[in-house]
């Protein structure tokens, strides 16, 4: 394995706008220097000793901190392309380049208001497939839209790949086409024409199989719908042989032989109880992979289908924490190599998981050349001689590399946050938290640079999801508040993701209770240990963070300073009721937050529009028009309880926002606003030097 060199260059000018050729030049890669873990019983001074050393970082432009320039990258067949998608303003480019000379085009541009992209990715040499995404009614009904663009590569050929005669496939949507059509469940890339494509037949909710020929979108169904399946599964031979079925939370999983015939049972299960995933398949006929418990983590098996007691061999398993990620394959050969992106959020950078012995190696050597980092391969050429991976880490925001293994050249195509550097930048620690109860919680703590100890303003912002999870890797949020001189505190609470289905399932119906209580623990630990100000602490969040940050203040009102919810839950029941209107919604929605009519006494006493009088901090409103996760309804709500309470309040709406603060402009003005408010309400230990050098 020839040692891994690296090469800086093809995009390096990205925040002119401006596609920069290679650059031959061979260097080797430094190591970054990481940020040191921590635990409960670290001393409180430790925790600012990690940057009390260096100097106050300068204060970085808002701007820099608004959507990543570059995002979606994918790497053609041979290894001599890639498509992009570039953010310039409030717009974004799906953009070609040539990787040798730098030479790119515009394939198709949105100023993201009537749809945005989700993802692009080649199909053979000469078309891309581009979902993108809008909102849409369907009737009565809000929804999220996808349609699938195909697209050719010399730009002259672009259109809705999967709009059919006689059925509307607008981007304004329509009652009869599919609300979804973009799941393309086998890309074929050794026929470099056609995908099969997973989409209910019009008028259906369970799913069909495609062939679709992306130059002209003619298909034939190879799969019909069968009762209750949502999504399919295929084998190297491109033949329909799993599927998942799903009823209310209920789940069963079905197969057939290679040579077809009826289907059988293979597990069923409620998301209450141990579950089987099926992953996909390698080049063996007969073997499955999939995710299942494993001592209470989900782990990676290979199970056999030719025997009738489905026996399974582990592959991928960790004490702790949950195995996560998707099946990647040979795109030469079909074959399983692992897991892309297997790992866990302890601290520890995931990494790539391979059982193949040759790609082993070289992620390996990747994760030599970039030490402490989460390298993930996106993608790699047909003849498997170029790769391309994303690289990001605990205060380094991501970048994206061109690996080439016949040189062992690793080069440099672009960076998410070019206006960011990473001296100013300064991560995340590690820390464990113990609950009231006793359970123990992972948690993050962000300093700001050159902090030289002593209690700071401490910003508590706890995660979306709530199945969602906080890990060490770069967030913009976080380095933001950071570079304007706040302490930040992420916890993963009891109901997070990554630490097996028992840690999960104990965030179930506790929206406002044990689930709160272990966000006031984490504030607790913090002014213990002498990290915050108790006299100045904010509760920020976003979606369940929102929620949780106004549940905050209604719980313990004496703890927090202020609030600030983007986009944040307030009504428990309204949220159950609009659940309500969409296919299995309701039943996720009473497993997840609590039964309408059975718990309604707790979710009126944890719901924030409900207790209004209660908050004593003022609060920070911000939530988009678009927004089909949480309605906007939410937050005018909220608005109103508070008003009527006589509390301070200040709400701003974006029109055609959504959940995700997609828009640069968006993105920008939630800042700015944030950062006025926390100003006015905690004041920061100390002005920001003006012009102060990085460490």
């Amino acid at each position: 394995m020839k040692s891994i060199l690296f090469t800086p260059g093809l995009l390096a000018g990205l925040r002119r706008a401006a596609l920069l050729p290679l650059m031959t030049m061979a260097l080797t890669v430094s190591a970054a220097e990481g940020v040191p873990k921590g635990d409960a019983s670290t001393p409180a001074t430790s925790a600012a000793s990690t940057v009390a050393a260096s100097a106050p970082a300068p204060r970085l432009p808002l701007e820099a901190f608004g959507v990543p320039m570059l995002s979606g990258l994918s790497l053609s067949p041979n290894g001599q392309q890639v498509v992009a998608l570039i953010n310039h303003g409030d717009g974004t480019a799906l953009t070609r380049i040539d990787v040798a000379g730098g030479a790119s085009k515009v394939l198709v541009a949105t100023d993201n208001k009537i749809f945005r992209f989700n993802w692009v990715r080649w199909v053979g040499q000469d078309h891309v497939l581009a979902s993108v995404r809008f909102a849409a009614r369907r009737e009565f009904v809000e929804t999220t839209e996808s349609r699938l663009l195909s697209i050719r590569t010399d730009g002259s050929k672009v259109f809705n790949l999967t709009k059919a005669e006689g059925v509307s496939g607008s981007m304004t949507g329509a009652v009869q086409a599919s609300q979804f059509q973009d799941r393309v469940i086998d890309w074929m890339p050794a026929d470099g024409k056609h995908v099969l494509l997973e989409m209910p037949p019009p008028g259906t909710l369970s799913a069909g199989v495609y062939k679709v020929a992306v130059d002209t979108g003619a298909r034939t169904l190879v799969q019909g719908p069968e009762r209750q399946v949502r999504t399919w599964i295929v084998d190297a031979q491109h033949r329909v042989r799993v599927g998942i079925r799903e009823d209310e939370g209920r789940y069963e999983i079905i197969a057939r032989a290679p040579s077809g015939g009826d289907w059988r049972t293979l597990w069923r299960f409620t998301l209450d109880e141990p579950a089987t995933w099926p992953l996909g398949f390698g080049l063996d006929e007969q073997e499955l992979f999939v995710l299942a418990e494993h001592k209470g983590r989900d782990a990676v098996f290979a199970v056999r289908l030719d025997q009738p007691d489905l026996p399974r061999r582990l592959l991928l398993a960790d004490e702790k924490y949950d195995i996560v990620g998707e099946l990647m394959h040979s795109p030469r050969t079909g074959e399983a190599l692992g897991l892309r992106n297997a790992g866990n959020d302890s601290g520890e950078v995931a990494r790539a998981e391979l059982w193949s012995d040759e790609w082993r190696k070289q992620v390996q050597a990747i994760d030599e050349a970039l030490p402490r980092r989460e390298n993930r391969l996106l993608g790699i050429s047909a003849d498997e001689q170029r790769y391309m991976l994303y690289s990001s880490g605990n205060g380094s925001p991501g970048q994206y590399f061109l690996g080439d293994r016949s040189t062992g050249r690793l080069s440099l195509l672009g960076e998410t946050y070019p206006d960011l550097p990473e001296e100013a930048l300064v991560g995340k620690r590690a820390a464990h938290i113990r609950a009231r109860d006793g359970l123990a919680l992972d948690a993050f703590l962000t300093l700001p640079k050159g902090h030289a100890g002593g209690p700071l303003p401490l910003i508590l912002m706890p995660h979306g999801g709530p199945h969602g999870r906080d890990d060490v890797d770069f967030d913009p949020w976080t380095e933001f508040l950071a570079n304007r001189r706040y302490a930040v505190l992420q916890v993963n609470f009891r109901g997070s993701d990554g630490q097996g289905r028992e840690f999960a399932m104990a965030g179930l119906r506790r929206w406002g209770l044990e689930m709160q209580d272990d966000l006031t623990d984490a504030v607790e630990w913090a002014v213990k240990r002498g990290v915050a100000d108790p006299a100045r602490v904010c509760i920020v969040g976003g979606s369940y963070g929102g929620y949780a940050a106004l549940m905050g203040l209604v719980k313990t009102p004496s703890l927090y300073r202020c609030g600030v919810s983007f986009a944040g839950v307030t009504d428990l029941q309204d949220l159950i009721a609009y659940e309500s209107r969409y296919a299995g919604g309701q039943a996720a929605a009473e497993r997840q937050i609590g039964r309408y009519w059975g718990d309604r006494a707790q979710l009126r006493a944890t719901s924030p529009a409900l207790q209004a009088e209660r908050i004593q901090a003022p609060v920070l409103l911000v939530h988009g028009t678009d927004d089909r996760v949480v309605p906007v309804s939410q937050s005018v709500d909220m608005d109103k309880a508070l008003r009527r309470a006589g509390k301070k309040v200040r709400y701003i709406e974006q029109d055609g926002g959504d959940h995700h603060l997609s828009r640069n402009s968006h993105r920008l003005a939630f800042f700015k606003a944030l950062e006025v408010f926390l100003d006015e309400n905690l004041k920061p230990a100390q002005t920001m030097a003006k012009g102060a050098p990085g460490q």
